[in-house]
C-alpha cells in the first residue's frame, strides 16, 4: 500500500475567473469542476437529516463540488502560467489522463519544464541548472531563478509545495538518497530566505527511483539527475513521490 500524505486545512475557495478549454481536451477547471461535482454529489447524497429530499441534496452537493474543483483547476492553471513564466518557457500540458507522455518534460536542449497535471503543477530542473557534479551548493545563476519562483509561490499562498531531488542509478543507493535529499533540502532552504513560509513545503530525496529516461546511457541519466518543485491545492490528499 502507498504511503500518503495527508494535508487537510480549513478554508474557503472564491472562483476569480474562468478558463478556456482546447478543442477535444478538457482544461484543467473543466476537469477539477468535474471530478469535483462528483464528489460533491456523493457527499450531498449522504448528509443531511434522513427524511429531506436526498435528490435535492444531490444536486447541492454537486453544485458545492462543482465550483471547488473548478476553483482547484483555475488556480493550478494560473500557477503553472505564472511559474513558466519565471523560468522562461511553455507549460505542458498533461491534464488529460488518456493521453500518456511520450517523452521527458526535460531535455539537454530544455532544462527547465512546467507541467500541468490534473492535481497538481511540476516544476522540472535539470541537476546541471541548479548545482556542479556530486554537489548540493546551489550555482549564483539558481538563486535568481528560484528567487522568481519564490515570489509566485508567496502570490499564492493557498498551495502545498513537495520539493523533491532524484539522482540517476549510478554508484551506491543509499549515498543517492543523501545526495538527492541534501539537493531538495538546498532549493527548499533557498525559497524560504525569499520568504517562502517553511511550513509549506515538504522536502524528499527519492534518488534513483521513478527514471523519466533510461539510465543506460549518459544521456538519459542527465535527465534522471533531477529536482522537481511540486504545487498542490491545500486539503488534497498527496501522495508520496518516492513510492
Amino acid at each position: 500500500m502507498k504511503k500518503i500524505l495527508t494535508l487537510t486545512l480549513a478554508g474557503s475557495f472564491l472562483v476569480t475567473g474562468c478558463a478556456t478549454t482546447q478543442q477535444n481536451s478538457p482544461s484543467k477547471t473543466a476537469t477539477g469542476a468535474a471530478v469535483g461535482a462528483v464528489v460533491g454529489g456523493i457527499a450531498g447524497a449522504v448528509t443531511g437529516p434522513k427524511h429531506s429530499n436526498k435528490g435535492k441534496r444531490v444536486l447541492i452537493g454537486a453544485a458545492a463540488g462543482a465550483l471547488i474543483g473548478g476553483t482547484i483547476g483555475y488556480l493550478l492553471d494560473q500557477q503553472a502560467k505564472a511559474l513558466a513564466n519565471d523560468v522562461g518557457v511553455k507549460p505542458i500540458d498533461n491534464t488529460n489522463p488518456e493521453v500518456k507522455p511520450q517523452k521527458p518534460p526535460i531535455s539537454e536542449e530544455k532544462p527547465v519544464a512546467v507541467v500541468k497535471e490534473p492535481q497538481k503543477v511540476k516544476l522540472v530542473m535539470k541537476d546541471s541548472v541548479l548545482f556542479d557534479f556530486n554537489s548540493h551548493q546551489l550555482k549564483p545563476e539558481a538563486k535568481e531563478i528560484l528567487r522568481r519562483v519564490a515570489k509566485t509561490l508567496n502570490e499564492n499562498p493557498d498551495t502545498v509545495i513537495l520539493v523533491v531531488g532524484y539522482t540517476d542509478s549510478t554508484g551506491n543507493f543509499d549515498y543517492n538518497v543523501k545526495l538527492s535529499e541534501k539537493r531538495a533540502e538546498a532549493v527548499k532552504n533557498e525559497l524560504v530566505l525569499n520568504g517562502v513560509d517553511p511550513t509549506r513545503i515538504l522536502v524528499f530525496g527519492c534518488g534513483p527511483k521513478h527514471p523519466i529516461a533510461p539510465n543506460d546511457t549518459p544521456e538519459g541519466r542527465a535527465l534522471n539527475r533531477r529536482v522537481e518543485i511540486l504545487v498542490y491545492p491545500k486539503g488534497v490528499t498527496i501522495p508520496n513521490p518516492c513510492d
